[in-house]
């Protein structure tokens, strides 16, 4: 299976979730819309898990590629509000990823997830080193910092909602909970 087949089958996947949920995820689908054959699906992913996991790593990795330049934009705050507003951009600009990421068991090795979230971590802890932000466990950092985005992310994919006009308010809202005490 080539990189074109496999990435027929990775395309097809996320068009099926868009389509009817993990559910609609069966090999058969996949071999249908990806014009690839069962055996190809299975010699590559081995299962449907394994399909699941690959796509997972690769829509969190991509996920993080859009947000880390926000990074370098300008003083800590700055970031904080950019990386919310990337982020809320990129669930607009990629709503198939951004189902899967929230419907799929979280299947991705979690080397692979910290790998890819390192940039992001080691700039969060740095600016806590520095106390330009509020100390919060490395672990906690996805809840604290991107909680209300993700309930914004969940309402939008499910319902519509406008992210636009929610962004600075979530922004605002991520910033008060990192902002330095003091």
């Amino acid at each position: 299976m080539g990189p074109t087949s496999r990435q027929a089958v990775l395309d097809a996947a996320l068009e099926l979730v868009a389509e009817g949920g993990l559910g609609a995820v069966t090999i058969s689908a996949l071999t249908a819309r990806s014009g690839v054959s069962n055996g190809s699906v299975y010699h590559h992913f081995g299962s449907r898990a394994g399909l699941f996991a690959v796509l997972y790593g690769e829509s969190f990795a991509h996920c993080v590629d859009a947000l880390a330049p926000a990074l370098g934009t300008g003083d800590a705050e700055q970031a904080v509000r950019a990386v919310v507003a990337r982020y809320l951009g990129w669930v607009v600009g990629n709503p198939g990823r951004a189902r899967f990421l929230y419907a799929a068991p979280r299947s991705a090795d979690p080397a692979v997830k910290l790998a890819a979230f390192e940039p992001v971590a080691r700039w969060f802890a740095d600016r806590m080193a520095a106390g330009e932000l509020r100390a919060v466990p490395l672990w906690a950092l996805d809840p604290v910092v991107m909680g209300p985005a993700h309930e914004c992310a969940r309402r939008y994919l499910l319902h519509g909602f406008d992210l636009g006009a929610a962004v600075r308010l979530v922004a605002d809202a991520v910033w008060g909970a990192v902002a330095p005490v003091g």
